[in-house]
């Protein structure tokens, strides 16, 4: 049986802080069937509103991503502070399965307001301040945050986020999960195992591992 896939969007706001470049997450309410508990940029499934107007699936996604930044967390946001950086598809053996466009979007100081419904808490911090919560077992989060905190870890601005996003072509995720040591592998497009779906392939890495209930990024820097 073949799983329907719904397009999604989400947007990753960036700010300067004090010291680093901070990221918002919101938690996900936990009776939520699909990432209950978990940290995740804000954002949601493409509605049909969002597609009036629009003469293309990625426009359609814009409008959500703008519509569910606002619902979810009371923020404004326009179409065109909007940079695309990456866009998801889930795995098919997920039983609920999307295709994610990621966006990248300037944040200030105003006040977050979550809804209370979707999401019920929220947190700026550094994008290395949450990975290491996550492997400490305080933040749940999945594998698109975690590489792309993982990516953001290395700027130290705003100005360093949109430059990394702008000077690179969009990449398109869509994971082949296998095993390697008992663990779940997650493989993505350039990793050297990616075409056999072979984690033991040796050469470059672009995948996540599941160890113990946290996600480890791993990848070739060259």
């Amino acid at each position: 049986m073949t799983t329907d896939i719904r397009a999604a969007a989400t947007v990753v706001i960036v700010r300067d802080g004090d010291k680093n470049l901070e990221i918002l997450l919101l938690r996900r309410h936990t009776q939520l069937k699909v990432g209950g508990g978990h940290w995740v940029f804000p954002g949601g499934t493409v509605d049909p509103e969002d597609a009036i107007g629009a003469e293309t699936d990625e426009q359609a996604a814009r409008a959500a991503a703008i519509r569910e930044t606002q619902e979810e967390a009371g923020l404004k946001l326009s179409a065109d502070s909007l940079l695309l950086l990456s866009h998801w598809t889930t795995p098919p053996s997920i039983g609920r399965r999307f295709a994610t466009w990621f966006y990248l979007a300037e944040g200030d100081r105003r006040e977050i307001v979550v809804d209370g419904e979707e999401m019920d808490d929220y947190r700026w911090g550094a994008p290395e301040e949450f990975l290491q919560q996550h492997r400490s077992g305080e933040l749940a989060l999945m594998p698109p945050t975690v590489v792309t905190l993982t990516e953001l870890a290395a700027c130290v601005s705003q100005v360093d986020a949109q430059r990394f996003y702008s000077d690179r072509d969009v990449p398109y995720f869509e994971p082949r999960i296998s095993s390697h040591n008992d663990n779940v592998c997650m493989l993505y497009g350039g990793d050297a195992g990616y075409s056999n779906c072979d984690p033991n392939v040796g050469g470059p890495r672009n995948r996540c591992y599941l160890e113990n209930g946290v996600w480890r990024y791993e990848y070739s820097t060259t």
